[in-house]
Parts: structure tokens; C-alpha cells; sequence
């Protein structure tokens, strides 16, 4: 990168690597994106509701995000598999991977499997992958579906629990619950809001207002 552009790179090692770099990332998450898009789409579906003032705002988030799980539960009721859709799309697409790699054992624990010019070591009983792929997204990537198919296991059981319809249906279990209107809302007089208080600015007040700069000035005199 710093042959490319060395104000990028001298600005990027001032992160962590493990904020940006997949070598370092915790495989805690199972989720191995690097972009902002999660932050980047909530403000745009959020836009127009940003332009009221904040109660109002507040009010219009509380009752899209209200809808939204609904939504959401409800479409995760009606898969057809125990795991969701994208997690079914990728695994489906790594087994086709799976299918031109080539696969040697030890043995013991150790595999190593050979895709196109790339190799990468498996240990079966650590569950530790080289490329790491399964590590940071929780799907068995390619050199691990062909390793389950070697040992006559199926692959899809490895698929992690939170891409389950169980764990989905334990984040939609919690419901935001309605809200009456602001006429029947309990006003609590000790935690009326004030506006701020002016601070004192050091120097002698101005007593004539600030005019625009193609404002004209008072005229004396007649016309």
C-alpha cells in the first residue's frame, strides 16, 4: 500500500490491525466484512425521519424498527431450511468450490487441501483452518466441506448456530411495545427541560445587531 499511496498507508497503521485487517479480526462475531455499510444503510433508512424534530424522530425510528422485526420474524418463520438464506446461498457456493480441491490425510488429525496453486493445513480436532474462512464467518468454507466429505460427515452440520432459525427467532423474541399518544404522556415536572443559560462573553456588549453583508446601512439625511 505504500507504494500506492503513502498517506493512506501511514494513516492506516495508526489503527489497530485488528480493526482492519482479517489476518487479526476475533472469530468470536462469525462475521468477516470490513466496510461500513451496516452504519451507512441505518442512516439512509433513518433520513427521513432525521428531518423532524427529535421526539418526532425518535417516534418514527421507534415505530419503522417495531414494524421491521415483525417483519422479520415473520420472514424467518417461513424458511424452508433450519439455517437462513444467505448462510445456505454462501455454503452452497463453497461446495462447488469444494468440488476441485483435492484433499490428502495424515492419519491422525491433519489435512491438507489443495485448491488450484493454494494449500491449506486443517486440524479436524482444533477445528483451526489456515485460511480462516470458516473461523471469521461460522460456514464450513470449501477446504472444510471437502474435508466432512472425506470422512463421510455432512458439512451442513457444522454450520454455525447463529445462522439458525433458533438464534433468529431469539433476536425477534423481545417486542417493542406500543406506545400511547403525547396527549396521555406523564409529564414529570422535576425532569422539565430548561434551555441552557447564556454564558457571560468577556468585553462590552454590542448593542446594534449584526447586518448582512448586502444589508444596507441606515440612511441619514433625505433622498
Amino acid at each position: 500500500m505504500g507504494e500506492l499511496n503513502k498517506k493512506a498507508a501511514k494513516a492506516l497503521v495508526r489503527y489497530l490491525p485488528e480493526k482492519w485487517c482479517r489476518a487479526y479480526f476475533d472469530a468470536k462475531c462469525k462475521n468477516f466484512m470490513i466496510d461500513n455499510n451496516f452504519t451507512e444503510s441505518f442512516n439512509s433508512w433513518i433520513v427521513e425521519a432525521r428531518q423532524n424534530p427529535i421526539i418526532k424522530m425518535l417516534e418514527e425510528i421507534r415505530v419503522k424498527v417495531m414494524n421491521m422485526l415483525r417483519k422479520h420474524e415473520a420472514e424467518v418463520k417461513s424458511w424452508k431450511n433450519v439455517f437462513s438464506l444467505r448462510a445456505m446461498h454462501l455454503f452452497d457456493d463453497y461446495k462447488v468450490i469444494a468440488q476441485r480441491c483435492k484433499v490428502e490425510f495424515n492419519g491422525g488429525c491433519g489435512y491438507e487441501v489443495t485448491e488450484g496453486v493454494d494449500k491449506h493445513t486443517i486440524n479436524i480436532d482444533l477445528k483451526r483452518w489456515s485460511c480462516r474462512v470458516w473461523d471469521l464467518s461460522g460456514i464450513p468454507c470449501p477446504h472444510a466441506i471437502k474435508v466432512f466429505t472425506h470422512k463421510k460427515v455432512d458439512p451442513i452440520a457444522e454450520i454455525h448456530w447463529w445462522y439458525s432459525m433458533d438464534a433468529y427467532l431469539k433476536v425477534y423474541k423481545q417486542k417493542i411495545k406500543p406506545v400511547r399518544g403525547e396527549n396521555f404522556w406523564k409529564i414529570e415536572t422535576h425532569h422539565a427541560m430548561e434551555p441552557p443559560s447564556l454564558p457571560k462573553m468577556a468585553g462590552r456588549p454590542k448593542m446594534n445587531r449584526t447586518r448582512e453583508k448586502d444589508e444596507a446601512k441606515n440612511r441619514q439625511g433625505a433622498w
